[in-house]
């Protein structure tokens, strides 16, 4: 398990499809990571409140990616090697 204060974030943005990519490299890798799925809507649906004009939901959540400190620099270049082969 990783604590909030033993952990890194390699990444953090809005594309489900790179959080796949990045999930199975580490997952091959053997690097262990967890990772947080933030709608940006907030709780209790804002969206049903106020509506969603002038939202692009290709924001609506994003999606962080979280690693052992000791597993910091070879996440971040395992990361930054799948997002930029595409």
């Amino acid at each position: 398990m990783i604590f909030f204060f033993n952990k890194e974030d390699v990444y953090i943005g809005y594309s489900l499809a790179d959080l796949s990519k990045i999930r199975g490299i580490l997952a091959q890798e053997g690097i262990e990571y967890t990772y947080n799925i933030q709608s940006q809507l907030g709780r209790g649906g804002a969206r049903g409140h106020h509506g969603n004009l002038g939202l692009n939901m290709n924001y609506e959540k994003q999606y962080t990616v979280s690693v052992k400190k000791k597993d910091y620099e070879k996440a971040q270049y395992l990361v930054n090697k799948v997002l930029t082969s595409s």
